[in-house]
């Protein structure tokens, strides 16, 4: 029994035609899917790379600040509580503003701050003399391993020729006192 009957010459043309469009398609629906997903995969090669190239650049700004950490784990800040460090940095710029031959007109204590890294006390201070005793000053008050910083300053011309007026802001760094590390004193 035969379903089907035998097709023409011009059927068989036009079944021909009908196939080759219908895998034409077919393929250009194929090249499409693989076009869309090498996109994809391009665009997932670029966000790993740049990715790659950030995770880099952060293992490289580790590697530079080896030496810092390393400085900082042999001179910690100091541990004070706010009390003592707000009479030390008064302490301290009064001794070093008396070495460099300046006197203290005004100084007032600022409100500190406090994070889970470090805490601040800070002074304000008014001070008058010579110039060359208060860039003394400022290099005795800005050594590193006194965790002590000039957030301000403002110098003018005093009534003397000679002397200037210094209007300054000093921060002291520090760690509060922790349960576990008893204040050295």
């Amino acid at each position: 029994m035969r379903l089907m009957k035998q097709l023409a010459p011009s059927e068989r043309k036009l079944f021909l035609i009908l196939c080759m469009a219908l895998f034409i398609a077919l393929n250009m629906f194929g090249l499409r899917a693989f076009l869309q997903a090498r996109t994809a995969v391009l665009h997932s090669i670029a966000a790993a790379k740049s990715e790659l190239a950030s995770d880099c650049g952060w293992l490289d700004l580790a590697e530079s600040l080896r030496p810092a950490m390393t400085w900082i784990a042999t001179h910690p800040m100091p541990i004070m509580t706010p009390e003592d460090a707000s009479a030390a940095l008064l302490r301290f710029e009064r001794e070093e503003a008396e070495k460099a031959g300046l006197k203290v007109t005004e100084e007032n204590l600022l409100q500190g701050e406090n994070s889970p890294q470090e805490s601040t006390v800070s002074v304000s201070a008014k001070l008058s003399g010579p110039f060359e005793g208060v860039v003394r000053m400022l290099y005795a008050l800005q050594t590193p391993t006194g965790w002590c910083t000039v957030r301000k300053l403002t110098l003018r011309s005093d009534a003397q020729p000679p002397n200037v007026i210094a209007d300054l802001e000093l921060q002291q760094y520090f760690h509060t006192e922790s349960p576990s590390q008893p204040v050295a004193r």
